[in-house]
């Protein structure tokens, strides 16, 4: 199924936010001002900055090329894996469009699925009224004495004397 013009919209839109916020949030780290612990590329600002906008980038050339899926897939590993550390909350926006673009269903397979399900169940009826089969109605049972409350009594409210 492909992109709607406002999904695409919406799309393009929170990646180019996202672009900004996150090269924002990575300017500090870039410049000297905040150390990173870690060894080998995960002590190096500019991987990890040039591993988010190409994550970004990526997304943006799904939603051009129409695919929905792929799209919604890539927005949820930007979202995930790009490196916000303690900021991961500006990530949900993007998170939360990939999740609504990747799983969102195709309503004519869901109408199709639907009538292939109700003539599954027609068939099924049909074979069983040929079949001489008859539903017997359910039989009552008798209540648990576990589960079922006391009765109240019957009681004779007498008069106080005075």
């Amino acid at each position: 199924m492909p992109l709607t013009k406002r999904e695409r919209q919406i799309g393009y839109g929170l990646v180019v936010l996202e672009a900004v916020a996150y090269t924002v949030l990575w300017i500090p780290v870039l410049r000297g001002h905040v150390k990173l612990r870690g060894q080998g590329l995960l002590a190096n600002p500019e991987f990890i900055l040039a591993e988010g906008l190409v994550l970004m980038a990526i997304t943006a050339l799904m939603i051009q090329r129409d695919r929905r899926r792929i799209a919604g897939a890539f927005a949820m590993l930007v979202a995930i894996g790009a490196g916000w550390g303690n900021l991961i909350i500006a990530a949900f926006p993007i998170l939360a469009w990939g999740v609504f673009v990747g799983f969102k269903a195709n309503p004519e397979v869901v109408r199709a699925r639907r009538e292939a399900r109700e003539a599954r169940r027609r068939e099924k009826a049909g074979a069983s009224a040929e079949s001489g089969a008859t539903l017997l109605p359910h039989r009552p049972t008798t209540p648990s004495k576990r589960y079922t409350p006391p009765k109240r009594q019957a009681s004779v409210r007498r008069k106080r004397p005075s």
